[in-house]
């Protein structure tokens, strides 16, 4: 299982400001800034393999014919989005060690770690700087989870969902979230269809519910985030092989709390 993640360039501590850290005051400034955006969110990271040969053939089958960036991360957008949401599916194969954004691809479902991994793997495969995004959400009904992760993830109250992860991209000088994590069928089953659409300028909200918190940007997963995940998958599978372990997986706050993000933001940066 992939854990090492390693982040040379520090997150954007402001995720409410797109373009905090990019404003062009000269030629000279623009170009270092761009020199910067390039190196942190254009390369292939532990899990964000964006030079693997399917994360490149699929990147570039999506965005033959494409003639502007705002197309190309369009199509990658819409393609992301709509990979069947399945987040007990994705923990069987998160579980197994596949994390990376080609195993997800392979794979076809995903949760939202899959979901904003490919899409930054792809984006960065066509040459659209990308990163991944996190927040807190506040989605007691947990309406999407597949209802074996749903009871256990809920409690008795219903939990917030600690880190919830996005894709961004760098279009036209700014930062824009893109939230791809359910796909648009399900979306509208569930009652909650996107409500935003694509423009290559406007933020896509999740429909999963409130965001509580910002976590902050990166360019890879943080090696606490991602322990997290693998945890939970490996936590939720034995629990439901088990109603020992269902017990206690269920009623284990501290695992579903999972890290904290002032600790992620200090030990991530370089």
């Amino acid at each position: 299982m992939a854990h090492a993640t390693h982040l040379t360039q520090p997150r954007d501590h402001d995720a409410n400001d797109s373009t905090k850290g990019y404003s062009v005051t000269s030629e000279t400034t623009a170009h270092n800034e761009l020199t910067t955006i390039d190196e942190a969110y254009l390369g292939p990271t532990a899990y964000i393999d964006s030079d693997h040969p399917l994360v490149v053939s699929t990147a570039r089958e999506l965005t033959d014919g494409a003639t502007t960036d705002s197309e190309r991360l369009g199509r990658i957008y819409h393609y992301v989005r709509d990979l069947p949401y399945d987040i007990l599916a994705s923990f069987r194969y998160l579980a197994e060690g596949e994390s990376a954004a080609s195993d997800v691809l392979a794979h076809g479902v995903a949760f939202c770690m899959g979901k904003a991994s490919s899409f930054v793997a792809l984006s960065r495969a066509a040459r659209i700087p990308a990163r991944i995004a996190f927040q807190a959400l506040h989605a007691p009904k947990m309406e999407f989870l597949s209802p074996e992760v749903r009871t256990l993830w809920g409690g008795p109250v219903g939990r917030p969902l600690p880190w919830h992860s996005l894709g961004e991209a760098f279009l036209d000088g700014r930062w824009i979230k893109l939230d791809a994590t359910i796909d648009a069928p399900t979306a509208t089953r569930l009652g909650k269809p996107y409500t935003v659409t694509y423009d290559g300028v406007t933020d896509i909200p999740t429909v999963e519910g409130p965001v509580l918190r910002e976590n902050g940007s990166y360019a890879d997963y943080p090696a606490e985030v991602a322990r997290w995940y693998e945890q939970v998958a490996g936590e939720v599978l034995e629990a439901l092989a088990s109603p020992a372990a269902h017990e206690r997986v269920a009623g284990d706050d501290v695992l579903w709390s999972g890290p904290d993000p002032e600790l992620v933001g200090r030990t991530s940066v370089a």
